[in-house]
């Protein structure tokens, strides 16, 4: 059984725009990917230097053919084309495709991607570092396969403390993950960790930050709004705490947020083996007496 979500549910209609919101997203992402490169947020700027285009109406009259403009008015995703021109242009500075085929997108859907497909997401996307927390083994064993099992809290913090986007969208794996299997802990946990990075990633990424507000609405509906266990349990997610943290990092990029997930687990007192340490000095005492 699912996850319930926090009443008041949205309504079909509400979910239709939730969908149109992750193409917004995603436009808006791509767009801020240029703005960041370019130093302008101009669509006929970025229409000017991207693609060194001006129109010329019939009055005389310069103007543009919007085409930016509608990547994040609209949620229009740029063409092979495009991707290609820019990242040709930006001598490789910014990949379009990267941002417009971010596996971000599909884990903000209503429905999250069959249980398969998300396997194939995290066993794909993500680098070695990433794969060596998300799997007890980070390669494919000697039958092809990668083995996906419950990490732990332990792990799921380490993925956290990475505060990397790479960790963040394997967070939200682990969450979606948790959501199919109707695993509440598993839900739970990695969608707090996700939500206590989310201030470094918008600090780190321009284009994900440009217009964040939308991607904050998105998560809200999909990670942030459930309710656990027997009793209801919910827990608060603000908008306002990620401003807050986003700013604070603005000021200093070193600053530690804390973390509404909790800290790690103190390790075990170590019991000291004085056996080694006395062998060490019996043989010193030897070799001085032979020496003397």
């Amino acid at each position: 059984m699912t996850i319930p979500f926090l009443p008041p549910e949205p309504t079909p209609k509400q979910w239709e725009e939730h969908q149109r919101e992750i193409a917004r997203c995603r436009g808006s992402t791509c767009f801020g990917a240029l703005t960041a490169h370019f130093k302008t947020d101009s669509p006929v700027a970025l229409e000017l230097l991207v693609d060194g285009a001006t129109y010329v109406t019939q009055g005389g009259d310069r103007t543009s053919s919007g085409k930016y403009r509608r990547w994040y008015r609209d949620g229009i995703a740029p063409r092979d084309v495009t991707v290609e021109h820019v990242l040709a242009l930006t001598n490789g500075a910014v990949d379009l495709r990267y941002w417009r085929d971010l596996i971000l997108w599909k884990l903000l859907a209503r429905v999250p991607p069959a249980l398969d497909e998300l396997h194939y997401m995290m066993e794909e996307s993500f680098p070695r570092s990433i794969r060596k927390i998300l799997f007890y083994e980070y390669d494919r064993d000697r039958f092809g396969r990668f083995h996906h099992s419950d990490i732990g809290r332990e792990r799921i913090l380490t993925l956290r403390d990475l505060r990397s986007l790479n960790a963040f969208l394997a967070l939200l794996c682990l969450a979606r993950e948790g959501e199919l299997l109707g695993d509440d802990p598993r839900h739970s946990l990695p969608t707090m960790c996700a939500f206590d990075i989310l201030p470094y990633i918008l600090h780190r990424f321009a284009p994900l930050r440009w217009r964040w507000a939308i991607l904050f609405g998105c998560l809200d509906r999909v990670f942030f709004r459930r309710i656990y266990g027997e009793s209801g349990a919910y827990y608060a997610f603000p908008r306002e705490g990620v401003e807050a943290g986003l700013a604070t990092l603005d000021a200093d990029s070193n600053f530690t947020l804390p973390a509404m997930s909790g800290r790690h687990a103190p390790r075990p007192a170590v019991e000291h083996d004085d056996s080694l340490r006395d062998g060490l000095a019996a043989i010193k005492r030897i070799f001085t007496s032979a020496g003397a």
